[in-house]
């Protein structure tokens, strides 16, 4: 249905039996078009809702009550009114052969902010000098610590407090600039209207959860993923090199491509989990044949919250184990660990550190980067 259809069912609805229209007087109107989950309710509002996106802009600042001023004049004339009944009627009918239409859908171009701007009138007041410091020096001392390795299972490795604090800051800055953009965060979902309880991005190339593929294109609105940057693939390609240098030392292994191959990075999925972001157990298992088949690793970066992550053979959350992931930490599976069954069961709020939160203004959550070579 085109914006002419819409502007006569916004004017048909104001206007019309469902109740007194607003007038010059700007005094509201019986209808309302939208609760929460953007669907056609009852209510009481003298101006168009923000859920209406693209449509509510082409009415500029002012109310809707200046367009639909002479509203009462006009239903006034008992003919007229039956013609614009009429009307309602078929525009109603148009509505109700689109059964999956949502007026939030027509939102889907707003991206998803990560990082947004703290503005209003609110204040915010900084720590005391003594408590910065204090901050300061335990992210300095964090950021020299030994960084601990551990072999959780063949070929899969858990690298701690991997990523320095400086890279964390640069890798939310940089995802939350690629995510305003084109092919940037948005709310995966299926046909069926069930969601994914989390914020996605791709980069290199576009994974589709109907699918279950990789695209050039982004099918809910035709964006082409950005490149992942450069930065990134070397910090993948150093961890990688530093579990291979484990490996050898530690284990006493001449050779560990069998255990945990070497891969170059094409594509990402960045995921932002809020506080009740959740991920039920999957197997990685879209890339390439040939991929798959060599078991070239899966690299996640974990950065913010920390979360509860769970690993196993089976598909059964009760039995698999578990392991917590800390903003900064890097894991690794590839080799006979590569089609493992893996999931996130929750955030634990609170966890991030404060300098990082004050350094990048992130949301509450966790940021999620997983790199593959498909």
């Amino acid at each position: 249905m085109g914006f002419n259809s819409w502007s006569l069912l916004f004017v048909t609805l104001y206007s019309c039996s469902f109740g007194n229209a607003a007038g010059a007087d700007g005094s509201s109107s019986n209808v309302s078009f939208g609760n929460k989950d953007g669907v056609l309710q009852l209510g009481r509002q003298s101006s168009l809702p923000e859920s209406f996106g693209t449509v509510s802009e082409q009415f500029g600042d002012k109310s809707t009550s200046d367009y639909f001023s002479g509203a009462k004049d006009t239903c006034s004339d008992v003919g007229k009114l039956k013609l614009v009944e009429n009307m309602t009627e078929d525009c109603l009918s148009d509505l109700s052969a689109q059964p999956d239409l949502r007026i939030k859908d027509l939102n889907i171009g707003v991206p998803y902010d990560i990082c947004p701007v703290k503005t209003g009138n609110v204040v915010m007041l900084k720590a005391p000098l003594l408590v910065q410091n204090r901050i300061k020096r335990n992210e300095a001392k964090r950021s020299v610590e030994v960084k601990k390795i551990d072999v959780l299972r063949d070929g899969m490795i858990l690298l701690k407090n991997y990523i320095s604090f400086i890279d964390q800051v640069k890798i939310v800055k940089k995802c939350r600039d690629l995510g305003l953009g084109s092919g940037g965060f948005y709310e995966p979902g299926y046909r069926d209207g069930a969601k994914l309880h989390l914020k996605m991005m791709c980069l290199g190339k576009n994974w589709d959860p109907e699918t279950s593929k990789y695209i050039d294109e982004r099918p809910v609105d035709g964006a082409k993923p950005p490149l992942i940057p450069g930065e990134f693939c070397e910090l993948v390609k150093g961890a990688i090199q530093d579990s291979h240098c484990f490996l050898r030392e530690q284990c006493t292994m001449p050779s560990v491509e069998h255990v945990l191959p070497s891969m170059s990075p094409n594509i990402c999925i960045v995921n932002f989990y809020t506080k009740s972001g959740r991920l039920g157990l999957h197997q990685d298992k879209d890339e390439s044949p040939e991929s798959l088949s060599r078991g070239l690793p899966v690299v996640s970066f974990s950065i913010g919250d920390s979360a509860e992550f769970l690993y196993s053979d089976q598909r059964d959350a009760d039995r698999a184990e578990k392991v917590e992931l800390k903003s900064g930490d890097v894991l690794i599976f590839g080799g006979r660990s590569r089609h493992i069954f893996h999931g996130v069961k929750t955030i634990i709020p609170e966890t991030a550190s404060k300098a990082l939160l004050e350094e990048t203004n992130l949301l509450p959550g966790r940021l999620n980067l997983t790199f593959r070579e498909y």
